[in-house]
C-alpha cells in the first residue's frame, strides 16, 4: 500500500539515505553534478530551518520516495523529488507531486514549479504527463548553455473568462505605477525601464480593466532567476507563451486577471510595435474612437467568448499597427 505523509526535521535520518540511493544511478552522468550526492543531515536540517516542508512516500511500510517543497507568494516550489529505483514507475512520484499540489491549493498558491534537468528526458516526460508545462529553459550558475527547465502547473478552477470593457479609468496610471515599481524591484538590476502599454495606457480609451506592462531588460535570460521574486508579489510565470523572446507573467486568476506583464530585451522588435501602437492612439483621436467603439461592440456581442472578442479586433488592430509603425518610423512620434 502506498501512503504519503508529511515529515519534519526529525525524519532527516530517513530522508538522507533515501536521497543518496535515489540519485546514485546518476552519479557522474549529470553536468553540473547532482547536489543530492553532497546532502548531509546538516544540509537537510538547514532546509527545514528555512521553513521548507517535506513529504515521505511509504510502500508497505518501507520508505520509497520523498519531495521537499516551499511556498513563496503564489508559488509552491517543489524540489529534491526522489524515488528509489525499485519503486520507479509505480506511481510514487505522481503521488508525491499530487500531495504537493494539494498543499499548494490549501496554501492558496496559483501554481507549482519544479526545475528539471534537460539531460533527463524521462523526467521531462514524466512531468508533462502529470500536467506540467516547460515554460523556460535556464542554466545553472557558470554555464552558458541551458541545463534545466522550469516546469509549471497552474492550479485551481479556471472559471469562465468574462469579456468586460469599461470606460477609461483615471486610476489606471496609478495602478500601473504601483505594479511597475514592485516588478522592477523583483526583476532587479537587469531592468532598464518599465513601460505602460495596452489599452489602459491610452487616456480616454475604453478597455478591459487589466494593466499591461512591458519591462525592458538588458538580458531576458536573467528573468529565469527571478521567478520566485515575481511569485512573491503575486505573478505566475508563463514563459514565452507563443512569442519567442518574451517572458510573460500574469497576476490574478483567469476569471479576474489584474495584470499582464510582458518582459522583453530592450532591442526586441516587439518593443517598437507596442510603443508605436500606444503612442499613435494617444495622438490620433479618430483611431482611438474607432478602436474604442469596436471593442465596446465586440464585448456586447461576445460577453463570454474571449476568442471571438480577440478575433473581432484583429483586422482593425493590424490596420492601426501598420499606420502607427509608419508614423513612428517617419520621426513624427518624436
Amino acid at each position: 500500500m502506498l501512503t504519503i505523509q508529511a515529515v519534519d526535521v526529525a525524519e532527516a535520518p530517513v530522508l538522507l539515505p533515501l536521497l543518496h540511493a535515489a540519485f546514485e544511478p546518476l552519479r557522474g552522468q549529470l553536468e553540473p553534478p547532482s547536489g543530492a550526492h553532497a546532502e548531509s543531515i546538516g544540509s537537510l536540517q538547514a532546509l527545514f530551518g528555512r521553513g521548507e516542508r517535506a513529504a515521505l512516500a511509504m510502500v508497505d511500510g518501507v520508505a520509497a520516495g520523498c519531495v521537499f517543497y516551499v511556498r513563496t507568494g503564489v508559488e509552491m516550489y517543489a524540489h529534491r523529488l526522489a524515488v528509489l529505483p525499485a519503486y520507479q514507475r509505480a506511481g510514487v512520484g505522481r503521488a508525491l507531486m499530487t500531495y504537493v499540489e494539494g498543499q499548494a491549493q490549501v496554501d492558496g498558491c496559483a501554481y507549482v514549479r519544479v526545475g528539471v534537468r534537460l539531460a533527463l528526458s524521462g523526467n521531462l516526460a514524466f512531468f508533462e504527463r502529470i500536467g506540467y508545462a516547460n515554460i523556460i529553459e535556464d542554466s545553472h550558475p557558470g554555464y552558458t548553455i541551458p541545463t534545466f527547465a522550469h516546469m509549471v502547473k497552474e492550479l485551481g478552477t479556471q472559471m469562465l473568462r468574462v469579456v468586460e470593457v469599461i470606460p477609461y479609468d483615471p486610476q489606471w496610471p496609478a495602478r500601473f505605477a504601483a505594479e511597475a515599481a514592485a516588478v522592477q524591484a523583483a526583476l532587479g538590476d537587469t531592468v532598464i525601464r518599465v513601460e505602460h502599454v495596452g489599452s489602459t495606457s491610452v487616456p480616454g480609451l475604453a478597455a478591459k480593466p487589466i494593466i499591461d506592462m512591458m519591462p525592458l531588460v538588458r538580458d531576458v535570460r536573467d528573468v529565469g532567476r527571478r521567478i520566485a521574486a515575481m511569485a512573491a508579489i503575486g505573478y505566475t510565470p508563463r514563459g514565452e507563451f507563443g512569442l519567442p523572446g518574451r517572458r510573460y507573467f500574469v497576476k490574478g486568476p483567469a476569471h479576474a486577471r489584474l495584470v499582464h506583464c510582458h518582459v522583453y530585451a530592450a532591442d526586441h522588435p516587439e518593443v517598437e510595435r507596442h510603443l508605436a501602437f500606444r503612442d499613435y492612439l494617444r495622438t490620433h483621436p479618430a483611431a482611438l474612437e474607432a478602436y474604442a467603439a469596436l471593442k465596446l461592440e465586440l464585448a456586447r456581442q461576445h460577453p463570454t467568448d474571449i476568442v471571438a472578442y480577440m478575433d473581432g479586433k484583429d483586422g482593425l488592430i493590424k490596420q492601426i499597427e501598420a499606420a502607427a509603425l509608419a508614423w513612428h518610423r517617419s520621426g513624427r512620434a518624436d
